[in-house]
């Protein structure tokens, strides 16, 4: 994997974007802290969702047709310019833009990651790809100096602080891929049709052939990302503000997510890559339902440890008595078990689709995921403002145990769901 040079260059400056990404985990609780209500937190949410998905489709036409390299570059600058939007400004307007920039930043998102994706050997893509995600525990490197900066500077300020300085590093890293990778020209032959068609034509064989590979996979992505935009709208929000944990305490839960995860996302690609994906996605997936039950759960049950306990750990470090709550346990799970089956659904989308057109394919892929993911935000913050916060995880709970029953008797492909050939492979020099 490391004789290819672009390899190392664009797995270290993803790595410095996957040590920021952790911020996200908390945007939620920073747009109530500068006075956003629940309603319009989840609309909100729900429109950079859908415009992300708008994006990806037309990413995936751009991805194709234009230097990934040149992609990955303005993808990064994109990165950049929005994290400092948003921490440089509080007002409505400001931060909205700068979600949006964020959102369209997928129009390059799917070149870019084409770019990485078909150039890695198929024998040992379920280990390359999860070393690009294995990059998120590099947010402990940001969490750390948050959570020394929230007690003094206030939760607002270290947010800020933290959405800064990842668009100043973005912007270093942007340079860097400037510099330092080589072209991946995938341009086509002009089309004699007009541009409209021409998308429309390719776009269309595009989802043809995902529904005639991976139909399996299409119905459970789209049950699975509405259930995870449901649990990541609420599960802080309701920890925070009606299960009573502190942002300290919030700050070390998903602390301790990223640092444990790591060896899990390593072990689950190379697994995936000698047992088949079918084995890993029933092992990865099965936590999920326990998600839902321990926050369910965690009003009557708020800790799984003597209340003694908690006192003490809080006397020790603030907010470590957050570590022996049920909430706990829920985020830690479903954070780790989130970013493992991510990592299934790309090595298997990396073993079966032709290579030719899979930025394409990418692009499809994730407007679909984004497209359902959109209804999340917003149903979770009609749930939150007209309904029982708790019946927003009842739901969550019953699409989960729907999604693991069809994998258990369908499998997500085929029968085996073992790998098959590419269509067409990558010349010699290009390996």
């Amino acid at each position: 994997m490391f004789s290819w040079q672009n390899y190392s260059v664009y797995l270290v400056t993803s790595w410095v974007f996957s040590a920021f990404v952790v911020v996200w985990s908390l945007l939620n609780l920073y747009l109530r802290a500068i006075g956003w209500d629940y309603l319009q937190i989840g609309l909100v949410l729900a429109i950079v969702s859908t415009t992300s998905a708008c994006a990806r489709i037309v990413g995936g036409y751009v991805g194709d047709a234009v230097d990934r390299k040149r992609l990955s570059i303005l993808a990064m600058l994109m990165a950049g310019v929005s994290h400092l939007t948003i921490g440089l400004f509080t007002d409505f307007a400001a931060v909205l833009l700068g979600l949006m920039i964020y959102a369209t930043m997928d129009i390059a998102k799917g070149g870019s990651s084409a770019y990485i994706m078909d150039n890695i050997p198929q024998k040992d893509s379920g280990l390359a790809l999860s070393l690009f995600s294995a990059g998120r525990s590099f947010g402990v490197l940001t969490l750390i100096p948050f959570g020394i900066l929230v007690p003094i500077i206030g939760f607002c300020l270290a947010m800020r602080f933290c959405f800064v300085t990842a668009g100043l590093l973005f912007f270093v890293c942007t340079a860097a891929r400037a510099y330092l990778l080589t072209s991946s020209v995938q341009k086509e032959s002009a089309p004699n049709v007009p541009l409209w068609k021409d998308f429309i034509r390719k776009n269309r064989y595009a989802v043809s052939l995902l529904f005639r590979i991976m139909p399996g996979v299409l119905v459970v992505v789209i049950l699975d990302s509405f259930s995870d935009a449901l649990f990541q709208y609420g599960t802080l929000l309701y920890t925070n503000e009606y299960l009573g944990v502190s942002i300290s305490g919030i700050t070390i839960i998903v602390l301790v997510s990223l640092v444990v995860s790591v060896p899990l996302l390593l072990k689950v690609g190379r697994f995936s890559d000698e047992r088949g994906v079918r084995k890993a996605a029933l092992i990865v997936y099965g936590v999920m339902p326990v998600c839902a039950i321990l926050i369910i759960l965690a009003p009557v049950f708020p800790y799984w440890v003597p209340s003694e306990i908690v006192e003490i750990a809080e006397r020790e470090v603030t907010g470590f008595g957050a570590v022996f709550s049920m909430p706990f346990l829920a985020f830690v799970l479903k954070q780790i078990n989130d970013t493992l089956w991510s990592l299934v659904l790309l090595t298997l989308i990396q073993k079966r689709l032709p290579r030719q057109d899979t930025a394409k394919i990418l692009a499809v892929f994730w407007f679909i995921v984004y497209l359902f993911m959109s209804l999340g935000p917003f149903v979770g913050g009609l749930l939150f403002t007209y309904a029982n916060p708790s019946q927003l995880f009842t739901v969550v709970l019953i699409l989960n145990l729907v999604i693991l029953v069809s994998i258990a008797r369908a499998g997500l492909v085929g029968r085996n769901d073992e790998p098959a050939e590419p269509r067409q492979t990558i010349s010699a020099s290009r390996q």
